[in-house]
């Protein structure tokens, strides 16, 4: 019996923050680990595109067919505490873990709360935020294997992760759960630094339209030094751009939102006079942070 479903001829739009309305000819739902496996399986032969959250992404078309298949790992999202560490499945949001392990008196995790992904995508990139990175507590990561067709467990040695990097990337594997480290913290400490930490996401991010969180990374000028996207686009009158749907926020630029109804095309137009605008002024060539599904 198999423990996922399939949707066909699907719309996408409430598996992406963006919420943009793009059609798909296979999305799969695993509820289970054991589903999630199942699915890989099943669908070996095709393009695996995988879903947590859907944050930090944009698709590159309006349509994708039966050749790529779109995995929503949103149900696979338990997290227990077992034997003094956390278990987390790789669907399971970020500030969840956070909040669980306010709750727990578990210290470490306050930074996650701040951070809108899964645990699958944040073990990938070794996310983080301020002088924390999800890499620093991680004990052990069971992966599916494609290539061996077995799930394995990995232990990672102190090269494994650095910033915004792990070893992950490297392999050809998918994430299923991990065992993180449970230090001891404590409640009203870990639920005022996420308090604040809240605050100042909703003082600073446009939370009045759909988004996906920062569009490019960070630059750096001839000499090295960092540079702020919103200045540059501050400097080339970017703030309030709109093409269709898609807008560069006036309260925030260096996030493009959707104002309702944006289409890929309107989203690529904006990226594009970005890109174009700075680079024309300032020689400087942005880079995507998104992760584009094509």
């Amino acid at each position: 019996m198999t423990e996922y479903f399939v949707m066909r001829d699907a719309s996408l739009k409430r598996f992406n923050t963006l919420r943009l309305d793009v059609k798909a000819d296979t999305i799969v739902m695993p509820h289970t680990i054991n589903g999630f496996v199942q699915a890989l399986r099943a669908f070996k032969d095709k393009k695996i595109v995988i879903i947590g959250n859907g944050s930090n992404m944009m698709f590159d078309q309006d349509y994708f067919d039966d050749s790529t298949v779109f995995i929503i790992t949103s149900m696979i999202n338990d997290i227990e505490l077992n034997d003094g560490e956390i278990v987390v499945e790789a669907g399971t949001r970020l500030n969840r873990l956070a909040w669980f392990s306010c709750e727990q008196s578990i210290g470490g995790y306050e930074f996650c709360e701040d951070i809108p992904g899964t645990m699958g995508g944040a073990l990938i990139m070794n996310a983080g935020q301020w002088q924390y990175a999800i890499g620093q507590y991680v004990n052990w990561i069971e992966v599916y294997n494609y290539e061996t067709d077995q799930v394995e467990r990995i232990v990672p040695d102190e090269a494994f992760f650095a910033y915004r990097y792990s070893r992950l990337t490297q392999m050809p594997v998918f994430m299923l759960r991990a065992g993180l480290s449970a230090p001891e913290g404590d409640y009203n400490e870990s639920l005022e630094k996420m308090l604040y930490y809240r605050h100042e996401r909703y003082v600073k991010q446009p939370r009045n339209f759909a988004n996906a969180g920062s569009v490019f990374k960070r630059p750096k000028d001839k000499d090295g030094n960092s540079l702020f996207v919103w200045k540059l686009f501050d400097g080339v009158n970017l703030r309030g751009f709109t093409s269709g749907g898609a807008m560069v926020s006036e309260k925030h630029p260096g996030f493009i939102v959707n104002t309702g109804n944006a289409t890929v095309a309107d989203m690529k137009a904006v990226i594009n006079e970005c890109m174009t605008r700075v680079k024309d002024t300032y020689d400087v060539q942005l880079e995507l942070e998104w992760r584009v599904i094509r």
